[in-house]
């Protein structure tokens, strides 16, 4: 047999149960390399954590309106839904980045919070030379190679839930009480150039407006209306960082039929015009280069 040939599909996924919730891991081997350059527009997101591992070298981590330098013996976490892209600050950069997925439980808020207070976390030896050998498996592809490195990623798993330092609540959550994040993450998502409303969404989860407001200020901390302006706002700023779109143009793309509401809205919330926004945003950019 062509041990070689094993491995068809660059992507390798693992499932483990962790603190009562069951969490998915995926690797892509085509991602090892880090893409993209500062002059490019490849910001992205995903509904999965994301954690970047440096092996080697030193990468910048682009965080909307923020950049942190990663170097090797560090980890960079990306939460769900943050816009981002990894650019190499040196030619030997090397990386292994890790998609977690999970559904609503105990263990996506607790790593949710983790990540308002820290980013970046020193990578103990034990998961350096953990990362190593799951690189050199994906590069030999010895006899096994798919088993091995699906039991070291549950490995990994387990070592990275303990480097963020979470303080679990275990007490299982029921459906009625939270209803998974991503349908409500993407329901503003889907319908921000639209007119979405609370009785809309509470039908489509299935439970009362009553309890929709409950919901949203346990995993929000904010009510449908303070939800809907901020998803609103946070698309506007990337729109005008990221495109060259007339100011009219994002003010209808994020639900706004006039756009002087739009820039109403835009300074109320964050104290500037929209152009002005990005005005200074390109100036940082090219004082970036």
């Amino acid at each position: 047999m062509d041990w070689q040939k094993e491995w068809c599909d660059p992507i390798l996924e693992h499932e483990l149960k962790l603190g009562g919730c069951t969490v998915r891991l995926t690797v892509d081997e085509s991602a090892y390399k880090i893409a993209g350059d500062v002059g490019g527009n490849n910001m992205h997101n995903h509904s999965r954590f994301e954690v970047h591992i440096i092996l080697r070298g030193a990468c910048r981590l682009d965080l909307e309106d923020s950049g942190i330098s990663v170097r090797q013996g560090q980890a960079a976490v990306v939460g769900h839904g943050r816009y981002h892209r990894v650019v190499p600050e040196t030619p030997d950069c090397q990386r292994l980045a890790i998609g977690i997925a999970m559904p609503e439980c105990a263990l996506r808020r607790a790593v949710s919070a983790a990540l308002e207070a820290r980013i970046v976390y020193p990578v103990t030896e034990e998961m350096l030379a953990l990362c190593r050998s799951f690189m050199a498996e994906s590069e030999q592809r010895p006899p096994f190679c798919r088993e091995l490195m699906t039991a070291r990623m549950a490995e990994l798993a387990i070592l990275l839930m303990r480097l963020l330092e979470l303080p679990l609540d275990r007490t299982p959550a029921t459906q009625e009480q939270r209803p998974p994040q991503n349908i409500i993450d993407n329901y503003f998502e889907s319908r921000l150039d639209q007119n979405p409303c609370a009785e809309e969404l509470a039908a489509y989860l299935h439970i009362s407006r009553r309890q929709l407001n409950r919901v949203l200020q346990a995993t929000y901390g904010m009510g449908f209306r303070e939800k809907l302006l901020r998803n609103r706002m946070d698309q506007a700023k990337w729109l005008l960082r990221h495109t060259d779109k007339t100011v009219s143009a994002i003010a209808g793309e994020v639900g706004y039929t006039d756009d002087s509401s739009f820039r109403q809205a835009f300074r109320r919330q964050f104290h500037t015009t929209p152009q002005e926004y990005r005005l200074k945003h390109t100036q940082r950019q090219e004082e970036s280069k």
